[in-house]
């Protein structure tokens, strides 16, 4: 035993790694599957999805130049069973790949007996894993025993250390024993539980099962049941809490007693002593969640004790399902076959496909759930909720979800004025947690009402949301409001609250009352357009580490925040203003700022690339509704269609200047300073459609030394970034935004920003930006630049780490230089109707590049491309003419974006073998260009928002995904079973194909 952890530890070391160009890992367990195991090792190898192929010989064909061009290979296969049942031929149909591949390439094959293929040629380098010397198997079994707590009893230590040296001498030196009977007595002080194990006798080191079956014996049976379920899943599957847990309540496996925790708190409880007894082990993975995998002797456990309950159907030869079966989980292609000998299964509660099945949805399911009366849970996570079968609308319905009792999670909550829609549906929901949104708050009657959703009793929720409708008339203040708000009193416990579309003068009494919310982390206030300020009650501040403030139009005055906000978001606050004190009475700064020919001029610049054009939008908020007639001029121009908007551009242009002139005049004619000052913890900062001079902005970045996200947006009052002296100090500043600030026309200390990964400038057309290498900080790594003006030699000089450019709507000279950009890896250009050439390309390795609008791009320039992995492009002539460049390689992810041409092809000489992924993305053409059978290894196709594409033409056999999207004429063609294409991709097995719903496969 230990021979597949042996082996994970060779393949992991890093000298193995450093010597094999690709490493391979397959679990063969008792089955051999010729086709299905040789399509693991294709993926293993290429680290994605393997082709579709009905042929093996075709697969295999695959596998082999992947493996010629990759080099030296290492195949583990972990588990193998070699037997008289084996078929000979079958392993040296697996194995045919492998021969005569590179020098050096090894296959490391683990097994629990030491018979074996002939194919594998290992007779005489078989290593047989010697038993573990009796101190090291008992320092292994202390390890888990002891792990945690410490035991603070030395007398009781030492019984149990006595115990310890007996069991482990009845469990056969075999690890997995001394793992699992280890971890089952870890934190238990009761000697005679410790005792107990003495009852295990293992004679057999390769059949542990007995002190396996005792240490399940120990589990609750509640777990016991949990664990049972586990078989429904193959050997070998990575299981997510999130996607197991909800299972297991769906099921009734979880006791609901515990008043104190939600169901799926109690299922997670189970999961966590699963994995503290060692019947899941975490496999990292670098994801946020960590999904577990189980032992194959615990899975084959699973199976033996849960047979007359649970069965995979994953073999289209089964033809007869057990009666007695609960719970069902299928891993097949087609289910037709499988459907007659399912309905027949009148105790069955659960369905669950592991995978997607090539049939119709409607076809298959929708006899099983009018027969299976018992049906509980129906499990299709790779099916969008339009693709459910339409039987769905024959189970029970509730007519009011306030009879939902036990609901635990109702993310959003729709009031309506008719019955089984009112707040008083949520009265007696008290086991709701999580976060709830309450909207339509507008047609409650008032605070009675309100009382009547109780609330301040439902402690589990951590998150509220309050949205009444946003109206266009939000001047008139609406008492109602504060009456309904009075009674949607939260519970002490809630951690965030969200206020929206609230138009009262005052606050709730109970956002006034001291120690109430003494747990609230987040507050956020959008739409509250009578809002004068924050709430007085500065403890409800206490613990708060994010605060929003979006639209809330009266605010006129930020009160000292607590120490504890980490997170301030302010946007269109067009009323709060920040200036420091010399400023005030400086007639030459405001002077300097009212200074707009510049501004015109390159306004103009760019608004003519802008498509559609969208720097003006949004301008109102930014002006007080009282400081000019030319409002009137702005709104009823951004009422137009954007064709329309340029005749009318210098009108738009000039009366917002004027508009901006007079809001100057008023800023800087206060007698009062007005500075923002930040609790030294901040971390993130965004500041959006508000007021503030470069000194109140120097103010109020020296001193946060923690800052990392900063984000300037629609801040006409600034014209340079704050100076190296103050953003010296801005030591963790990773991410930078700077957008639609029009008047800005220096960064000025940004070099001193020596931790600036990530920078965004967006609509600034007076920023001056050339010579960029000398003025940005050298740890620069991304760069977005949309709507500005470029100059030739920005891009000149060194920039050691940038990786990334993207390039949107600029004005630009006619040539940019990229020569000294040596670590540039993803490119994109978007809208650049000046650009004709890029110096330095044939120094550029890039993994990504997009071409989109970029209309005057020479020939030769387009020619000089080299992209190792995703070419995104806008015109198929613009392809072609890569195509035809010599030493051009198409690489794996091609994109076809916003094409105008009519019909496109293909370069027929070109080699398109290594495209596996292809997206057409709003094109005009009317038909798929007829070639793409030459796309041989083509796994993935995409088809989105072509509505003048009708039909498919044939495909590539290798195809495993199709996705069409808002294409009207396409989708009617591919509906079953009549429609034209249908035939070219009835056998795909995921296909999506959805008026404009977007679903994620699994």
């Amino acid at each position: 035993m230990g021979k597949s952890t042996l082996a994970q530890y060779v393949y992991n070391d890093k000298r193995v790694e450093e010597y094999f160009d690709v490493r391979m890992w397959v679990c063969i367990s008792r089955k051999l599957d010729v086709c299905r195991h040789t399509e693991e090792i294709f993926e293993s190898a290429t680290k994605g999805e393997c082709p579709r192929l009905d042929n093996l010989d075709t697969l295999q064909g695959k596998l082999i130049d992947k493996l010629q061009e990759s080099g030296k290979f290492l195949l583990v296969l972990d588990d193998i069973w070699f037997d008289d049942s084996n078929n000979q031929m079958e392993w040296d149909q697996l194995l045919a790949p492998l021969v005569s591949q590179q020098a050096g390439s090894k296959v490391l094959v683990t097994s629990r007996r030491d018979t074996f293929s002939s194919a594998l040629c290992c007779s005489e380098v078989v290593f047989r894993l010697e038993n573990m010397e009796d101190s090291q198997f008992l320092a292994l079994f202390k390890y888990h025993a002891f792990s945690e707590p410490e035991i603070r009893d030395p007398q009781l230590r030492e019984k149990q250390e006595e115990v310890a040296e007996k069991i482990i001498k009845r469990l056969g030196k075999s690890p997995l024993a001394a793992k699992v009977v280890g971890s089952q007595l870890n934190g238990k002080t009761n000697i005679s539980a410790w005792k107990d194990a003495l009852t295990i006798q293992i004679d057999n080191l390769s059949e542990p099962g007995r002190a396996l079956l005792w240490s399940y014996e120990k589990l609750d049976p509640r777990i016991q049941r949990c664990f049972l379920y586990c078989s429904l899943f193959p050997k070998g599957h990575k299981y997510d809490i999130e996607e197991l847990v909800p299972l297991w309540v769906a099921e009734g496996f979880v006791n609901s007693c515990n008043m104190s925790k939600t169901m799926e708190d109690i299922g997670r409880d189970y999961f966590n002593e699963m994995v503290s007894v060692s019947f899941f082990q975490p496999v990292w993975e670098g994801y946020t969640r960590t999904p577990h995998v189980m032992h194959d002797l615990l899975h084959d456990l699973a199976e033996s004790l849960s047979k007359q309950d649970c069965f995979r159907l994953e073999d289209d030869k089964v033809t007869e399902i057990p009666c007695t079966v609960r719970h069902l989980s299928v891993r097949v292609e087609s289910m037709k076959q499988h459907k007659q000998s399912i309905c027949r299964l009148h105790h069955l509660r659960t369905v669950i496909c592991i995978d997607p099945v090539t049939d119709d949805i409607n076809d298959v399911f929708n006899q099983i759930l009018q027969r299976l009366k018992k049906l509980r849970v129906l499990y299709l996570s790779f099916y969008n909720k339009s693709k459910l079968p339409e039987s769905i609308d024959h189970l029970p319905q509730i007519p009011n979800i306030g009879k939902l009792t036990s609901l635990q999670n109702l993310e959003d909550f729709y009031l309506q004025k008719q019955k089984g829609y009112e707040l008083r549906q949520l009265g007696n929901m008290n086991e709701l947690g999580g976060s709830l949104s309450v909207k339509n708050l507008d047609i409650v009657t008032g605070r009675d009402e309100a009382l009547e959703a109780k609330l301040h009793q439902k402690s589990h929720l951590k998150s509220l949301h309050f949205a009444w409708c946003c109206r266009d008339d939000v001047s008139a203040e609406d008492r109602l409001h504060l009456e309904v708000l009075e009674g949607l009193k939260p519970s002490p416990q809630l951690l965030a609250l969200a206020i929206q579309g609230y138009r009262a003068v005052k606050y709730p009494n109970w956002l006034f009352v001291d120690s109430h919310f003494q747990n609230l982390e987040s507050f956020s206030l959008a739409d509250c357009s009578m809002l004068e300020g924050l709430p007085s009650n500065i403890d409800l501040f206490s613990n708060c580490c994010s605060l929003v403030l979006k639209n809330v139009p009266n605010l006129k005055i930020l009160p000292c925040l607590p120490a504890s906000i980490k997170k301030l978001k302010i946007k269109i606050c067009p009323l709060l203003t920040f200036i420091s004190n010399y400023e005030l009475g400086q007639h030459d700064q405001s002077e300097n700022i009212k200074r707009t020919d510049h501004v015109e001029s390159e306004l103009a610049s760019v608004y003519e690339v802008s498509q559609p054009p969208t720097i003006f939008w949004k301008l109102i908020p930014l002006i007080d509704t009282g400081t000019s007639s030319h409002l009137q001029t702005i709104g009823n121009a951004l009422g137009r269609w954007p064709g329309e908007i340029l005749d009318v551009k210098e009108d738009i242009i000039k009366a917002w200047i004027c508009c901006h002139k007079q809001r100057i005049r008023l800023i800087y004619a206060g007698t009062a300073e007005l500075p923002l000052v930040l609790p030294s913890r901040l971390c993130e900062l965004t500041l959006s459609s508000c007021n503030i001079t470069d000194g109140a902005l120097a103010v109020c970045l020296d001193g946060l030394t923690l800052l990392k996200r900063l984000s300037l947006s629609k801040v006409m009052t600034l014209t340079t970034l704050s100076s190296q002296e103050v953003l010296q100090y801005s030591t963790k500043l990773c991410n930078l935004k700077i957008k639609e600030c029009w008047c800005l026309r220096s960064l000025r200390g940004i070099r001193a920003a020596t931790s600036l990964e990530h920078l965004r400038l967006a609509s600034c057309p007076s920023l001056e930006l050339s010579s960029g290498a000398e003025i940005m900080p050298l740890s620069l790594q991304c760069l977005e630049i949309r709507e500005c003006m470029l100059a030739a030699d920005f891009f000149c000089g060194d920039w050691p780490h940038l990786t990334y450019i993207f390039i949107w709507g600029c004005r630009s000279t006619p040539t940019l230089s990229f020569g000294s950009l040596t670590s540039l890896e993803d490119l994109s250009l978007y809208y650049l109707p000046d650009l004709c050439t890029l110096e330095g390309l044939a120094s550029l390795q890039l993994h990504s590049l997009v071409l989109t609008n970029v209309p005057s791009l020479t020939t030769e320039c387009i020619s000089q491309f080299r992209v190792q992995k995703s070419l995104q492009v806008s015109s198929s002539v613009m392809l072609n003419h890569m195509l035809s460049a010599e030493g051009f390689t198409v690489p794996p992810r091609l994109n076809i974006i916003g094409c105008k041409e009519p019909s496109i092809s293909f370069e027929e000489s070109a080699n398109f073998t290594s495209v596996v992924w292809l997206q057409f993305y709003m094109c005009e053409m009317r038909s798929l260009p007829t070639n793409l059978k030459c796309f041989s290894s083509l796994t993935d196709l995409q088809i989105l928002h072509c509505y003048n594409i009708s039909s498919l033409p044939d495909l590539p056999p290798s195809l495993r995904r199709i996705r069409i999207v808002n294409c009207g004429l396409l989708e009617k063609s591919c509906r079953a079973p009549d429609g034209e294409s249908w035939p070219k991709i009835a056998h795909i097995r995921w296909k999506d194909i959805d008026s404009g719903v977007v679903r994620n496969y699994k």
